[in-house]
């Protein structure tokens, strides 16, 4: 014996077959106006976890190339501050053969003048500020590094003493999963050939300062031997700071390195993340169109299911 379909039975079917489809077609529609297959968990449990896994590692990806370009910036400012100091300790060299090679007297004095001006264009850069902190303080940025006592004096020939105030810690930024870069220097190392901190330069380093200062004494008292034994000094000074700026040449190679992989890292993560979650555009368009088409044929026929009204009888 076959089931009886009542009136009341046809219409919750096709009731419930227009909600489904609308359904279908409300999600279809939201796939093509955000472009995207999943818009909410529910859409692919799966899928959307591994969509939030992957734009969190993209995040962490960004995050890190931000730290190397704030880096780069950083080192290539201390970069800069080595560059102009070997300028001037170039600039300090020909001024000392050209004292050894002047007769005493007003040429000297001259020279002596402009080594003052170089001294004090050797603690401006000690006292370099980048990003509002001084690069060459470690962690106490927030105050010079470098501060001068006394005044250059002829009667005796004396030049300002200079200290190191700031310490020797060297700020390390993360660049790569387990990889840091060092964005500072320390100030007595570079600059007074201090690394051990004892109050002295360490073998094969100079005191930039005291050497500036004693070329200058050299220059007002016309010792033509102090101005002479100046010259290796200044060598030495120049090899010093040769030594920083390799490495933070090495620093900025480091850099370019871990800029291309997290470039390229990044480039794969889009590519998975949109595999993930976007959606089939000619796919979505076409489904659009059928489930349209469904719905619409849905509602004709829902509409013959419909009993005459009084006002069909009267039509």
């Amino acid at each position: 014996m076959g089931t009886r379909i009542t009136q009341s039975m046809l219409y919750r079917m096709s009731l419930a077959n227009l909600d489904r489809t609308r359904g279908q077609l409300a999600r279809t529609q939201e796939q093509a106006s955000s472009g995207l297959r999943i818009n909410r968990p529910s859409d692919d449990p799966l899928g959307a976890g591994t969509a939030l896994t992957l734009r969190a590692a993209t995040d962490a990806v960004e995050q890190l190339l931000r730290n190397g370009s704030a880096a780069r910036a950083r080192v290539a400012a201390l970069d800069d501050a080595l560059a102009s100091t070997s300028d001037l300790v170039i600039r300090a060299r020909e001024l000392a053969v050209q004292g050894a090679n002047s007769p005493v007297g007003d040429s000297t004095a001259e020279i002596a003048r402009e080594i003052e001006s170089l001294f004090g264009a050797l603690v401006a850069n000690a006292n370099t500020r980048y990003g509002g902190g001084y690069i060459f303080a470690g962690y106490a940025a927030e105050a010079a590094p470098f501060t001068t006592a006394g005044a250059f004096s002829d009667a005796p020939p004396t030049a300002p003493t200079v200290s190191f105030v700031g310490d020797s810690g060297e700020i390390q930024v993360g660049i790569e999963e387990g990889q840091t870069v060092r964005v500072t220097l320390d100030g007595r190392r570079v600059f007074q050939g201090d690394a051990d901190g004892d109050g002295n330069p360490d073998a094969g380093r100079v005191d930039l300062f005291q050497v500036f200062g004693d070329l200058r004494n050299a220059l007002v008292a016309g010792d033509e031997t102090a101005i002479g034994a100046a010259l290796p000094e200044l060598d030495t000074a120049l090899r010093q700071l040769g030594t920083e700026r390799t490495a933070a040449g090495g620093v900025l190679s480091q850099l370019d390195a871990a800029e291309q992989r997290l470039a390229n890292q990044e480039v794969r993560l889009a590519s998975r993340l949109s595999e993930v979650q976007d959606a089939d555009l000619a796919r979505v368009v076409s489904d659009l169109v059928r489930q349209e088409t469904a719905l619409q044929a849905g509602l004709s026929a829902m509409g013959r299911l419909m009993p005459p009204n009084l006002l069909d009888f009267l039509a």
